[in-house]
């Protein structure tokens, strides 16, 4: 039987259709991405030069990535606004000392037991585009108290608005990022922008197409998982040496200063 869905906006408090559909989609997508091992490691491997060894992961859902953060003795604290997704990441990732999992917002967080400094890198992924307008500078702002000087604030996050269709929509997605628009997110609140860039060529076209002009209202989980076999070791071999203008996802890299 299915997991519940969550029927209330876990950030407004509101009941809608909207949100329902938004859940459903995303847990099937956050059931997908467990098995795009490519995926997962590419996008580990282009936050590992920035992490440093106290973690907080905002956004954790099921746990996909935290296993990556827990390597090289890095401590984590994963949280997440949703109680049944955080339940989810407590069986499914194999409690240890260096893990702490909290059903918890960031500026709670901010708020509440940890000092100011306490962290050396907060990460996410596909996380900051379901922050509703507004919210997401309250969240930039708690990240900047947890982090002490010089740390790091590192997002994978969806690229192009001119991309955004029926995935973006049901996904629950409030936008899709260009470099200028990440940069003006965190740089007003004390970050310095040392990385801002495109990655995901192909997957652009891909996503254009399925939301866009198919108007699907969520991704092919066999087409998704033959993206991750067949397509993704090469992106990681190639994307490096070559321009990226345009990509599927934008990764932002900011320190505090």
């Amino acid at each position: 039987m299915p997991d519940p869905i969550q029927t209330t906006d876990p950030l407004t408090g509101a009941s809608t259709d909207a949100t329902i559909a938004a859940s459903a989609h995303e847990d099937y997508s956050l059931e997908t991405l467990t098995e795009t091992v490519h995926y997962n490691e590419w996008i580990y491997e282009s936050m590992r030069p920035w992490i440093g060894t106290r973690v907080l992961e905002l956004g954790a859902g099921i746990g996909n990535l935290t296993p990556y953060f827990l390597r090289e003795e890095r401590s984590v604290l994963a949280i997440d606004i949703d109680a049944g997704l955080v339940e989810r990441h407590r069986s499914g990732i194999p409690a240890q000392p260096r893990l702490t999992v909290e059903c918890v917002s960031v500026q709670d967080v901010a708020a509440g037991k940890s000092a100011p400094g306490t962290f050396d890198s907060i990460v996410s992924s596909n996380v900051l585009e379901h922050i509703p307008d507004g919210i997401d500078h309250e969240v930039v702002q708690a990240i900047h108290t947890l982090l002490r000087v010089g740390g790091t604030t590192i997002h994978w996050v969806p690229a192009m608005n001119s991309i955004y269709g029926t995935i973006d929509t049901s996904f629950g997605h409030h936008r899709r990022y260009n470099r200028s628009m990440a940069t003006a997110l965190f740089a007003p609140h004390g970050f310095r922008v040392i990385r801002c860039e495109y990655w995901n060529m192909p997957g652009f076209f891909a996503w254009w197409f399925r939301g866009r002009i198919l108007r699907r209202p969520a991704l092919g989980k066999a087409s998704t998982l033959a993206f991750d076999r067949y397509v993704v070791p090469l992106l990681r071999r190639v994307e490096p040496h070559i321009p990226r203008p345009f990509g599927q996802s934008l990764l932002l890299v900011a320190q505090k200063v």
